[in-house]
């Protein structure tokens, strides 16, 4: 997918970024927008060095069937911290937003892989033997969780079993 078709065109990925970080009901939510599309890796940069509202976390409970507490762990933010920059319509810092878009892709990868948003947010919520026992939702807040996750779900899609 172009940038141009994601941002609109003639809009630089630095100033499209604001976009994403509007009040609800008035653009897309950046977690929704992520799964739904690959997003290029410009946006991406941009949107996480912005920040992503922390508003997204209610969306991310609605779209993944989990609890805030389960979200506030995925991103590594004090529960405390994240409703005050939610009241405040804030963004979240870098590295929690790195962590939205992270999660937002391997959802996607896992739709791909399962066919529908349904059975990918089940899997994503189930203890898997190769990760220990842990969810795959909770091995995404690190790099290392997440690549991990990327293999199971690599293998699962080329044959493997998991």
């Amino acid at each position: 997918m172009e940038l141009g078709s994601l941002l609109g065109e003639g809009m630089n990925p630095k100033r499209s970024a604001k976009r994403f970080r509007r009040a609800p009901g008035k653009r897309p939510m950046p977690f929704t927008a992520f799964v739904v599309r690959e997003t290029p890796a410009a946006a991406k940069i941009a949107i996480i060095r912005t920040g992503v509202t922390a508003r997204v976390v209610d969306e991310m409970v609605r779209y993944l069937g989990v609890s805030k507490s389960d979200i506030f762990r995925v991103l590594r933010t004090p529960e405390s911290t994240a409703h005050k920059l939610i009241k405040d319509s804030r963004p979240l810092d870098t590295a929690a937003s790195e962590r939205v878009v992270r999660v937002a892709d391997i959802t996607r990868l896992a739709e791909e892989t399962f066919g529908g948003r349904a059975p990918a947010t089940q899997w994503l919520k189930t203890p898997n033997l190769a990760l220990d026992r842990a969810t795959p939702l909770s091995m995404l807040d690190t790099e290392p969780g997440a690549s991990e996750v990327r293999r199971i779900l690599s293998a699962i899609n080329y044959g493997g079993a998991f």
